[in-house]
């Protein structure tokens, strides 16, 4: 038996819950937030479903409350608005997923189950699993810093996730450890490179094809049907074209796809994380991306700094990417910290990776000097 703790001052919509829901499912009403964060603390629920409009404090204050409490449930927000702030507040204030009124019975289902399945590795992260997690993720600059705390809040949440920043700067990496921190690490992690594949190629790629559907066509599973149950990564998602957009679009609201030249829905259980370094919301103004999808995909936003912004993290970098080319004796000589420190990164973390294995090369067994770093 799964027990849901709802907080919402409507008793009406408290019936509805207790009529929609399966026999498996018990729920424990609370009508005003003191109510709520008091029966969180006194029955420990295995979830809580929390209405953001109560009368005697906001939601969100609620969330924070019972997010702070000794072992705090998994809480879902219900909202009447789904505006990427308010989202990416309940997600920062430690919310793991959203609802958005009036819902469908099988979203909201769906929602609590997740949570309720999310909350041993949310605890195992909180316990210090994180840590490890992390080193993933070189770098101790405040603003790698607020990456990792990002990715780390971000992962229990099943909403879409855009990874922003110029080339090189670790966007994929930072995908992986969301996918890696969540859930779905068991599940498959597929990656697509929306600028990689030609038009007429990359809505087979997603979607999945059936014979005939085009010349030479055979019937084969997409993209987003190799990533269920898992994560789908679209990389470079500001050159998809419109086309592709307005189909994409769909499948994230409706959690279905139907391949090409086929006839039946699939539905599907992924979490699509997309990473550009595009301005996109200067593109949508342009309408060279679709403005719907845009803030559809940019609810949960995380920004990676270049290389230059985060200059305290070049050395451990340097001696990170030696260690992993299997130069892990190599060193650093006199003034080659200062070199890398005075240059400007224009490749960012993949350029000092590549400089960084060219000067162990040339320097051999001798310490790297500034002559060894040949910058691009």
């Amino acid at each position: 038996m799964v027990t849901i703790l709802f907080v919402d001052d409507d008793p009406a919509a408290h019936q509805t819950l207790k009529l929609v829901l399966p026999d498996a499912f018990t729920v424990v009403s609370a009508y005003t937030g003191g109510q709520g964060v008091t029966r969180a603390a006194d029955e420990s629920p295995d979830v809580v479903l929390l209405d953001i409009n109560l009368p005697d404090m906001d939601g969100l204050e609620v969330l924070r409350r019972i997010c702070r409490l000794p072992v705090a449930p998994p809480v879902v927000m219900l909202t009447g608005l789904s505006h990427p702030r308010l989202v990416k507040e309940a997600i920062l204030g430690g919310a793991c997923d959203y609802v958005v009124k009036p819902y469908a019975e099988a979203e909201l289902l769906g929602a609590l189950r997740t949570a309720v399945a999310g909350a041993d590795a949310r605890r195992a992260l909180d316990g210090g699993a994180a840590d490890g997690l992390m080193d993933g993720m070189v770098g101790e600059s405040p603003g790698i810093r607020d990456v990792k705390h990002l990715i780390l809040r971000y992962a229990p949440s099943d909403s879409p996730v855009l990874v922003l920043g110029e080339s090189g700067t670790g966007k994929e990496r930072a995908a992986r450890l969301i996918h890696e921190a969540s859930r779905r690490r068991g599940g498959p992690f597929v990656a697509v490179n929306c600028a990689a594949l030609p038009e007429s190629l990359l809505e087979s790629e997603l979607f999945g094809a059936e014979k005939g559907a085009f010349t030479d066509a055979v019937s084969r599973p997409g993209s987003f049907e190799r990533a269920d149950g898992g994560t789908l990564f679209l990389d470079e998602i500001g050159e998809m074209p419109l086309a592709a957009q307005a189909r994409l679009l769909r499948a994230i609201e409706s959690r279905e796809i139907t391949r090409l030249g086929g006839t039946r829905a699939v539905p599907l259980d992924v979490r699509v994380v997309s990473a550009t370094h595009r301005d996109l919301k200067a593109a949508a103004a342009a309408d060279s991306f679709r403005p719907d999808l845009f803030y559809r995909l940019s609810v949960l936003p995380i920004r990676v700094p270049p290389l230059r912004e985060r200059r305290d993290d070049i050395a451990l970098l340097a001696m990170h990417f030696l260690r992993e080319l299997g130069y892990g004796n190599a060193r650093l000589g006199q003034g080659s910290r200062e070199a890398l420190l005075g240059y400007g990164w224009p490749g960012n973390i993949r350029e000092l990776r590549s400089v960084m294995e060219r000067a162990a090369l040339t320097a051999g067994d001798g310490d790297i000097l500034p002559c060894h770093l040949l910058f691009d």
